[in-house]
């Protein structure tokens, strides 16, 4: 699951559509953008039709999910006697970081990472979902942009899910898993890229790359994480000396752990302990 990718998403929701029977009849079945604005996410609640993104051509159907980027050349057509029918999520949105206490944002560019352009889902509390999320827009009662942004984030988080399961059985996934179990139960050890490679039986080279694609992190990144996660916690729960926690935490040395530290929280660990 590509945690780090939904940690640092960060959507705004410009509108909430629902394309049916009326909207085809006035547009005579067809409809065309030469070039997108936005980013779509969409749910197909009944119906067939046709997707054109860029020279290639998706069969749109009940349970379909599709997404289009922005800067797209985009066509759907459908027919009178049994019409696609879909829900929209029309936004945009940035990725978030946080370096030495300030929050850096990169716009999206790409459709979001948890599934691809164009999937069969089929899952009827994600359609119910779509439904809510379009009602609550035209309502436009107090706090609809909230709830509706809450929507969408919980139809992410689902369709993330959802992705993982179906890729649960593929072998480089399990891979992943079991370097990433691997890291959890080690990382207090002197451990290196290569020595997890060879716990999971991959090219050192080969788990990166893999390890990037399931979770968002690079390895070494993913082993930062745990720990500094777990100094956070000695910091706070104990009164242990900074030293003795950057070695309990697997750390070099004591400098190290301190420029890594600051550069994730924004504090030296005195100050974060003291926070």
């Amino acid at each position: 699951m590509n945690y780090e990718f939904l940690t640092s998403f960060t959507p705004r929701i410009l509108d909430v559509v629902e394309r049916n029977k009326c909207f085809w009849d006035e547009f005579h079945y067809e409809l065309l953008r030469e070039r997108t604005k936005l980013h779509t996410f969409s749910y197909v609640v009944e119906g067939e039709g046709w997707l054109e993104l860029v020279g290639e051509r998706h069969q749109l159907h009940k349970g379909c999910l599709f997404q289009i980027r922005p800067n797209t050349h985009m066509r759907i057509t459908t027919q009178s006697d049994n019409t696609v029918c879909f829900i929209s999520f029309h936004f945009k949105y940035w990725s978030s970081r946080w370096e030495n206490g300030e929050m850096l944002l990169t716009e999206g560019a790409e459709i979001v990472p948890v599934s691809g352009q164009v999937v069969h889902i089929g899952q009827t509390d994600i359609e119910e979902t779509f439904r809510d999320a379009f009602q609550l827009w035209q309502s436009k009662v107090d706090g609809y942009e909230w709830l509706v942004k809450l929507a969408f984030m919980n139809v992410i988080q689902r369709v993330n899910e959802l992705t993982a399961m179906a890729n649960s059985e593929n072998p480089t996934t399990a891979a992943v898993q079991k370097a990433s179990d691997y890291i959890k139960n080690h990382y207090q050890q002197s451990i290196s890229r290569e020595m997890i490679a060879q716990h999971v039986s991959l090219s050192p080279g080969y788990l990166s790359l893999a390890f990037k694609q399931v979770t968002g992190l690079g390895l070494t990144e993913y082993l930062v994480r745990m720990r500094l996660d777990r100094a956070k916690y000695l910091l706070k729960s104990s009164r242990l000396p900074i030293r003795e926690i950057s070695d309990a935490c697997g750390f070099a040395d004591s400098f190290y752990f301190t420029r890594v530290f600051k550069k994730e929280t924004g504090m030296n660990p005195r100050d974060y302990r003291n926070s």
